[in-house]
C-alpha cells in the first residue's frame, strides 16, 4: 500500500485543481458555490488520509464566525465556510490556515485596487467579489506548499 501513495496524492492534486478550478468558475458565474463540488473535495482527503487533517476542520471557524455577524447578508456566505471547511480535510490545519491567509490577502489586496480604480473613474456602486476564487488559490498555494514540505 505504502508503494501507491506517490500514486493517490498525484490523482489527489489532479481532482483536488480541477475541483477548485469548478468552485472558482460557478462562484464568479452564479455568487454561490455548490454542495456537490464542497463534498467532492472533502471526499478526496480519503485518497492521502492522515488522522491529523481532521483538524483541518478548524479552518473553516474564523470564517463562521464573521459569516455569523448579524446584520451583515452581503458577506461571507455558506459555501465559502464549507469550502474552508473541506479543503482544510486535504490540507490540515497549518496548510488550511495558510491557504486562508494566502486566499484572503490576494482577495484584500484585489478588492481595495479594483475598489480604488472604481472610485478613481467615478463609478460608486458597490460590486461584490466572490470570495471562492481567492480561497481556491491560495489553497493551490498551500498544497503545493505542503508537498514541498514548506508547511505541515
Amino acid at each position: 500500500m505504502a508503494s501507491l501513495r506517490p500514486v493517490f496524492q498525484m490523482a489527489q492534486a489532479f481532482l483536488f485543481f480541477g475541483l477548485l478550478f469548478m468552485v472558482s468558475v460557478w462562484d464568479i458565474r452564479h455568487r454561490i458555490i455548490p454542495d456537490r463540488l464542497q463534498a467532492g473535495i472533502a471526499a478526496l482527503a480519503l485518497l492521502d488520509f492522515s488522522v491529523g487533517n481532521i483538524l483541518g476542520l478548524l479552518c473553516m471557524f474564523p470564517y463562521l464566525v464573521i459569516g455569523l455577524i448579524p446584520g451583515k447578508s452581503d458577506g461571507i456566505g455558506g459555501g465559502d465556510i464549507k469550502l474552508a471547511g473541506s479543503t482544510g480535510l486535504i490540507l490540515g490545519l497549518p496548510a488550511g490556515l495558510t491557504a486562508s491567509l494566502v486566499g484572503l490577502t490576494t482577495f484584500i489586496v484585489y478588492g481595495s485596487g479594483s475598489y480604488i480604480l472604481k472610485r478613481f473613474h467615478g463609478y460608486k456602486a458597490k460590486v461584490p467579489l466572490p470570495l471562492g476564487p481567492f480561497l481556491a488559490a491560495g489553497c493551490i498555494c498551500a498544497y503545493y506548499f505542503k508537498m514541498k514540505g514548506w508547511v505541515y
